[in-house]
């Protein structure tokens, strides 16, 4: 019960941190941390089923989901140093001032967090057995599940576009996006369905090769 809830409070933080154009610049930063000591509980609690996946026959599978759950700490390690970084408030009289200006870890602050949201659908993707047992057990009609997989795709596609998804990941400099433009539960509702989206194409990658 408490791994659930970590993992439901984890997703809502992330999404609350992809959210900072309508947040408070402060409350960014708190979220950050939050999120810091959400992951680090996180790993610690599921250390052991990492390391034993390390163990037995390398299928092309658990390469990738070793790959995923490698660089996922990685990445988020790099976000949450470059946050500190560049912070305006918590770390604000802590970091020099050449350095909180330093455009480099502007980008990687911003560019970064997108390339995350491909990792964490990909992640959720290959879970979704178990995740679907623990939260959405209640969903068995297949038919049912397949168009909300289709809407949920549909809805991610048009999302990335409205939120320039590739252009931030090129570190394209950019702020606000037509995403932003909209009120903040359907940028929350096309931030879920980009994740999403990424969620159930991996998800019948595996199916497939299954």
């Amino acid at each position: 019960m408490k791994r659930k809830l970590l993992n439901v409070i984890l997703f809502i933080i992330f999404l609350l941190v992809m959210s900072f154009h309508f947040l408070p610049r402060i409350w960014h930063e708190i979220f950050g941390i939050m999120m810091t000591a959400a992951v680090a509980v996180h790993l610690f609690i599921n250390r052991r089923q990492f390391f034993y996946s390390l163990r037995g026959k390398k299928t092309a599978r658990k390469i990738f989901s070793l790959l995923i759950n490698f660089l996922m700490p990685i990445i988020f390690l790099i976000i949450m140093v470059t946050g500190i970084f560049i912070s305006n408030y918590l770390f604000h009289d802590l970091i020099p001032l050449e350095i909180r200006r330093n455009f480099f870890m502007h980008q990687l602050h911003v560019s970064l967090p997108y390339v995350l949201m491909i990792f964490v659908g990909c992640h959720l993707g290959l879970h979704w057995r178990e995740i679907k047992g623990k939260f959405f057990s209640f969903m068995t009609n297949s038919l049912v599940n397949k168009i909300l997989a289709v809407l949920i795709v549909c809805t991610g596609i048009y999302g990335s576009f409205m939120d320039q998804v590739g252009d931030r990941i090129l570190m394209k400099h950019i702020f606000a996006t037509p995403a932003t433009d909209f009120p903040f539960p359907i940028f929350l509702i096309l931030t879920f369905a980009i994740i999403g989206m990424y969620a159930v194409i991996t998800f019948y990658i595996d199916e497939t090769f299954k």
